[in-house]
């Protein structure tokens, strides 16, 4: 009964948001006040075939759906969160900072070509025995031309040093022009703050990462995204060698396809001036990366107060072309 209560009252405000419910109970958009900013170039993927992309985004959604962090007005989070997802309309989309199940499954509720998975769902193998009701969470969207085969959290021994939130691991299966395809998508939330101890924790959650890596999937199609919180040519701490050199040192298996934000100095979060949010593909994946589409998309252009109301961070984007 509570969920279906907190059902209806999303509804209710998100319908006085502009975004309304079509027949079939779908949460639908009918404002069409930013259509134009929002299906510019910006957020339109490039001209390639979609039918034969897979194009990513990582997206930071600040305390979604808590009630004590965040933005303050939760249901015009979930409206503005919703906004910009139908918008952009990816294939596969990694969330950290998601807190409340019933806002997650509301705003998958509102995106009917995509299915879902947040790490508490019952289908994640040890993901309620490392995440709590009331803390940050991490969650994958994905279109529903994919098919879930399995999902757990990884990397467990790792937990503290990545703040408590171990990575999620999901094996997805597709088929791309008839050929049947598997692709791995690892979503990440480092531990924050550019200290001293986030730095000493951040460069053992990342070396535990890759000491995963090299002995599960690495030779196979596989993607980390999510939230670093530091950069990969070097770290925010002091200037130091960023927690990811292991990563960046090792180019014949792994490669950051968000390597062009760094260095072009495009920051993913509205208070900070590095690119900490990035997308790291094993090299049966990067042979398939669509180069020149990372993008650093900037809702706040057409959603109002969007560092306050929606979110601290901005979406990041890649494509692949697995044809």
């Amino acid at each position: 009964m509570k969920t279906n209560l907190w059902m209806l009252l999303a509804l209710l405000s998100l319908a006085a948001c502009g975004v309304g419910v079509d027949s079939t109970g779908n949460i639908a958009d009918d404002s069409n006040a930013d259509d134009a900013a929002f299906t510019s170039d910006e957020l339109r993927r490039g001209s390639e075939d979609k039918a034969a992309t897979v194009d990513v985004g990582s997206w930071n959604v600040e305390w979604f759906g808590a009630t004590d962090q965040g933005p303050t007005d939760e249901l015009l989070q979930q409206a503005n969160v919703l906004k910009v997802l139908k918008r952009v309309d990816l294939d596969l989309v990694g969330l950290v900072e998601v807190v409340d199940e019933n806002a997650f499954h509301t705003l998958l509720a509102g995106l009917p070509n995509h299915d879902g998975i947040l790490v508490t769902d019952p289908r994640v193998q040890n993901g309620a025995r490392f995440y709590s009701a009331n803390e940050q969470k991490v969650a994958l969207l994905f279109k529903k031309r994919f098919t879930l085969e399995s999902a757990r959290v990884v990397v467990t021994g790792a937990s503290w040093d990545f703040g408590g939130r171990p990575p999620m691991e999901v094996t997805l299966s597709f088929q791309e022009r008839g050929t049947p395809r598997s692709l791995t998508v690892l979503v990440a939330h480092f531990k924050a703050m550019a200290n001293a101890d986030g730095y000493a924790r951040r460069t053992r959650a990342s070396a535990a990462l890759k000491t995963y890596l090299d002995s599960t999937t690495a030779t196979q199609m596989t993607l980390v995204v999510g939230d670093l919180n530091d950069d990969i040519d070097r770290s925010t701490y002091r200037g130091n060698t960023s927690p990811f050199s292991n990563f960046t040192s090792d180019s014949a298996h792994y490669r950051f396809t968000t390597d062009a934000l760094t260095v072009s100095n495009q920051a993913t979060t509205s208070a900070f001036p590095s690119t900490i949010d990035h997308h790291l593909a094993s090299a049966a994946l990067y042979a398939h990366f669509v180069e020149g589409s990372a993008k650093v998309i900037h809702p706040e252009t057409t959603v109002k107060n969007y560092s306050t109301s929606t979110s601290d961070h901005f979406p990041v984007l890649t494509r692949y072309n697995l044809r």
